[in-house]
């Protein structure tokens, strides 16, 4: 691994530290919905920034994109992401730990439904990975820091893990047929259209751009999203970009230990290392 590459891996790393950090704040002070809003216009106005250098990638084959059938993953994964930045803030607020380890049960649930759909093997150790995953989320949602959550925190707990299972799902399909600035694109348009068609008020765009909290907040959502792609695509390989992602999920759950009083930073350690181990070969083998 080169310094660049070591890097960048290091500040996706960082961002996946600070997002749910950040995000903590604003659902504490407003209502869920509105994260969704200024998440969508902050990463919006960061493709209206780099449309300048990158909107050739949409342009260039502009025709073919808009006729693929590809692209309704684009716009599926856009309309979801809604309720996915509304739930998961709700999940947030009350367990932030549980924000984030629901990532490695999506991961596990993910690449199953990769595997059954589209018939990418899974070796016998990833499906065994999978597997006590799953156990290892049942035992987190019975012992873990998501027991403190409410019968619908539960709920949204487990509907978030289903969101983000369907999102891999929709960026295997679509980013390989219309690139992946074309699907960042349509997804945050068709965000934007979503939380459009529940309402935005003016006072909401005020906050958007005036609210410190908020607009810090978009800001860390936006640099990331272009992070994370731009360098799947062009500087590390998908593999160790997820390497990198899940490994700030214990340093969040230690945090919010220390911070927000969420168990002791002894079973939120243990609870994220045992996922992280387990999600490893599902990020790194026949990749």
């Amino acid at each position: 691994m080169s310094a660049l590459q070591l890097s960048i891996g290091l500040l996706i790393f960082l961002t996946m530290v600070i997002k749910p950090i950040v995000y903590k704040p604003c659902v504490e002070h407003f209502r869920a919905s509105l994260s969704a809003i200024f998440t969508s216009i902050w990463v919006l106005i960061g493709l209206a920034i780099s449309w300048p250098w990158l909107g050739h990638l949409f342009l260039n084959d502009w025709q073919r994109i808009c006729s693929s059938p590809y692209l309704l993953f684009s716009i599926l994964k856009g309309i979801l992401l809604y309720a996915m930045v509304k739930y998961q803030q709700e999940v947030n607020k009350y367990s932030t730990s549980s924000s984030v380890f629901f990532g490695f049960i999506a991961t596990a649930l993910g690449s199953l439904m990769i595997n059954l759909f589209f018939k990418e093997g899974l070796s016998l150790i990833q499906l065994s990975c999978i597997c006590a995953l799953g156990v290892l989320g049942g035992i987190y949602y019975a012992y873990g820091d998501a027991k403190r959550l409410s019968q619908q925190g539960k709920k949204e707990f487990l509907l978030i893990i289903l969101l983000s299972a369907v999102f891999m799902v929709c960026d295997h399909l679509a980013i390989s047929e219309v690139g992946w600035y074309t699907h960042l694109l349509f997804s945050y348009i068709f965000m934007f259209l979503t939380c459009l068609f529940y309402g935005i008020s003016r006072q909401d765009y005020a906050r958007v751009f005036k609210n410190k909290i908020m607009a810090r907040a978009g800001i860390v959502y936006a640099c990331s999203e272009f992070l994370i792609i731009y360098a799947s695509v062009n500087i590390l390989p998908v593999s160790l970009v997820s390497v990198f992602m899940r490994i700030a999920a214990p340093t969040v759950m230690i945090i919010s230990a220390i911070k927000y009083h969420e168990q002791t930073w002894k079973n939120q350690l243990l609870f994220g290392s045992l996922a992280l181990l387990l999600a490893l070969p599902l990020m790194l083998i026949g990749k």
